[in-house]
């Protein structure tokens, strides 16, 4: 009996990503080659990115061609914002003094740390690939996580190029009705995710 050729591909793409992932989570974590990072979930992502190609190639060829070719265009576009922001992000950890830090974004800075969170959240660049490496630099020189939390939110809300197509494609009433609700939606986000773990104990 001939097996179907995509049956049997997507099948074992599945297998291979099931296993993979069993693998990199569990007995191989922590074990592999540092240059591929140190999180698990992001091997994970590696082996369920090769597996979806494996599957294209080998039932629609041209489809993956394609696919690889649009991603490789779109990672050229992005290449060097996304370095300037590891830069940055890399300035940040090393500039950003530890005092003000936990004065206006650490633990004991309690629920402002969320308001503070969202104001500097909003400002940031509305891209993750250049938000989110700063937001993690300043995590990593101390910032709670309910004031990390409240820049998640905010990010990218007020951002001067944001500002400036609502301004280009819209008119200054949608502008402050788009910001009032997304702010005051980040507000109450943060000031939620804040209750949260306070609860929670974290």
């Amino acid at each position: 009996m001939r097996i179907n050729r995509r049956i049997f591909a997507g099948f074992s793409c599945v297998l291979a990503v099931v296993v993979g992932s069993w693998a990199v989570l569990g007995p191989l974590r922590g074990k592999i080659p540092t240059y591929l990072g140190d999180n698990p979930i992001v091997h994970a992502m590696i082996i369920l990115t090769i597996s979806l190609y494996l599957y294209f190639y080998i039932t629609k060829p041209e489809l993956a061609k394609r696919s690889a070719r649009d991603s490789i265009k779109n990672l050229r576009a992005l290449a060097a914002y996304i370095l300037a922001a590891l830069f940055i992000a890399g300035a940040f950890i090393n500039i950003l003094p530890s005092k003000t830090i936990a004065a206006f974004l650490g633990d004991q800075a309690g629920i402002i740390a969320v308001l503070v969170g969202v104001a500097i959240g909003c400002i940031l660049p509305a891209c993750p690939f250049i938000a989110y490496p700063i937001i993690m630099s300043v995590y990593a020189a101390g910032a709670s996580l309910p004031g990390i939390m409240g820049m998640l939110f905010g990010s990218g809300t007020a951002f001067a190029c944001v500002l400036s197509c609502d301004l280009t494609y819209f008119n200054s009433k949608m502008m402050g009705l788009r910001l009032l609700l997304t702010i005051s939606t980040a507000l109450v986000a943060g000031l939620l995710a804040y209750l949260t773990l306070t609860i929670l104990g974290w």
